[in-house]
């Protein structure tokens, strides 16, 4: 990936602008490799996992697209999909693996506008000053008195949702099923 780098028009403060093209290898190059490692990696895992669940729902339900067609009196341009069941079963999945493995790669690693978002978050997520974790066993630590106070916020919570919720219940039985 090459740089070019020009100055800004007369009146401005002149700061350097850079300008990248894309390479030689077709524009599956990666943007700024080596930056924001922490946050890609971890995005890709979310895209991992969704495309995995994406890829199981259609291996195991995947028959439901010619039960829907048929419904609608459509059955006469499915009528192929009783011969080559496992045909459409094995490579849809491979095809929704397939596709939701390279859009998710090209929108976290090669496109520029998401993967300068993903590099920034990760210059940004650096700069946090990250509660002390170890060790993370003694009450005395941040980490404690962090998780002692939600654990009170959800406790709380939980006690008016079941509260309002339980008047609620009580006053709609009074009011919709008196006899």
């Amino acid at each position: 990936m090459s740089t070019d780098v020009t100055t800004s028009s007369p009146g401005s403060n002149n700061a350097p602008i850079e300008s990248s093209k894309s390479g030689s290898s077709g524009g599956w190059s990666v943007h700024k490799p080596g930056e924001g490692y922490a946050t890609r990696l971890g995005l890709m895992a979310v895209v991992f996992a969704f495309v995995t669940f994406s890829a199981r729902q259609w291996y195991y339900n995947w028959i439901f697209i010619p039960k829907f067609f048929r419904s609608l009196g459509l059955g006469i341009l499915l009528d192929w999909t009783e011969s080559y069941r496992s045909f459409s079963q094995i490579g849809g999945t491979l095809i929704i693996a397939s596709l939701g493995f390279l859009l998710g790669y090209y929108y976290i690693y090669i496109r520029r506008d998401s993967a300068e978002f993903l590099v920034k978050t990760d210059m940004e997520l650096a700069k946090v000053t990250w509660p002390k974790v170890s060790p993370w066993f003694r009450p005395d630590t941040q980490v404690w008195g962090a998780t002692y106070v939600v654990l009170i916020v959800i406790t709380m919570l939980t006690l008016y949702v079941l509260t309002v919720d339980s008047s609620l219940e009580f006053f709609a039985s009074k009011v919709f099923f008196s006899k």
